[in-house]
């Protein structure tokens, strides 16, 4: 039996049910924006394969994608497997009612089994992640691997599989936690760049404190680039006492070295001031840089305590209704109200992903 928490995430539901039958713009039915999926692969040329959870698929048919998402975050006890995947459905069926096609998903340990469970129940595309998170949230089984070792893990699951089975890993996902980079900090990226030269895969990387570290660590240890992205560095309270002016200096150094910066703290007015949010992003698009902009939900959630918390809704219960499919139904309204326009749009969601695994 499916408990409450599958139930209370309902306040789009009307709006869902309007706009069923509008196709890929029907999240934005008010706005009258419908996005080009295919515009990528014609603007730039470029197709190349990734892997799924349900074999290859080419970059040009992406279409609208989510490049920071969790289908499941953390361990999952055993007796709430069946509840936990039909939650993830829920949440992955909703946002393929809002028009997203693809979702990455940056859980890099995870159990592929309940992965299979929940890719065979959805039309959504869903890329899975190596690497690591932090490292106080690393099992040992991580935390004690040489670099040697650690390097052997990414080759596999990006070449072969992952715990046994044929599903591959189409992007590396590494983390810092604080600033400076740890010495496992600095192995596991000096690790990431070097499999990343070996198999010319993208990285993403978790940025709250000082995203300017990790690209010069990165890039000094190889790694393109072009196919790196830093999660999370509109988090205001990692700017390390720097104004939002000077945190976005340090993001225009490194979009113009390359990198791309992933937003994410939409609704997240305790984290990151809606001002400021559109500030960032603003300043790199009025620089020419607006294809080093990517945005997702970074929507995930856990059990504690046999409770499921969704985001941090136990601390801010408002941040519940932040799933996938809000996106579409409140961040990209949000957007277009505040000047984006819908080739802006059209970048964030559907042309810089596809860019960057191609």
């Amino acid at each position: 039996m499916i408990s409450k928490s599958l139930t209370t995430i309902q306040s789009r539901r009307d709006f869902l049910a309007k706009s069923a039958k509008t196709g890929l713009s029907l999240s934005l039915f008010s706005t009258g924006l419908s996005l080009d999926c295919h515009a990528a692969t014609r603007l730039y040329g470029n197709v190349t394969t990734i892997p799924t959870m349900k074999g290859t698929i080419s970059s040009k048919d992406f279409g609208v994608t989510l490049i920071h998402e969790h289908l499941l975050f953390g361990d999952i006890p055993k007796e709430k497997e069946k509840e936990s995947i039909a939650f993830a459905i829920s949440l992955l069926k909703e946002a393929e009612r809002v028009g997203i096609n693809t979702i990455v998903d940056l859980s890099p340990t995870r159990d592929i089994r309940l992965y299979q469970e929940i890719a065979s129940q959805v039309s959504i595309n869903i890329i899975v992640s190596t690497g690591s998170y932090i490292h106080g949230r690393m099992p040992e089984s991580i935390t004690k691997l040489s670099e040697e070792q650690y390097k052997d893990r990414l080759r596999e699951e990006l070449t072969k599989g992952i715990q046994g089975t044929s599903i591959r890993a189409g992007i590396i996902k590494v983390a810092g936690q604080k600033t400076p980079l740890t010495e496992w900090e600095k192995m596991v990226f000096r690790a990431a760049a070097t499999i990343q030269q070996e198999l010319k895969v993208p990285i993403a990387t978790h940025a709250i404190f000082h995203p300017e570290e990790q690209f010069k660590w990165l890039v000094k240890n190889g790694a393109d680039p072009t196919k790196l992205f830093f999660s999370h560095t509109e988090a205001k309270f990692g700017w390390g006492g720097l104004n939002r002016e000077q945190m976005g200096e340090q993001l225009l150094r490194i979009a113009r070295g390359g990198g791309h910066m992933m937003f994410n703290n939409f609704g997240y007015e305790f984290d990151t001031p809606w001002e400021d949010l559109v500030y960032l992003i603003r300043l790199l698009c009025d620089q020419g840089l607006r294809d080093k902009v990517l945005i997702s939900a970074d929507c995930y959630w856990h059990w504690k305590n046999g409770k499921m918390i969704v985001n941090v809704d136990d601390v801010r219960p408002e941040t519940r209704t932040k799933t996938y499919a809000y996106m579409m139904t409140d961040a990209v309204p949000d957007l277009l109200k505040a000047g984006f326009s819908a080739k802006d749009i059209q970048a964030f969601l559907v042309e810089n992903p596809v860019r960057f695994f191609s």
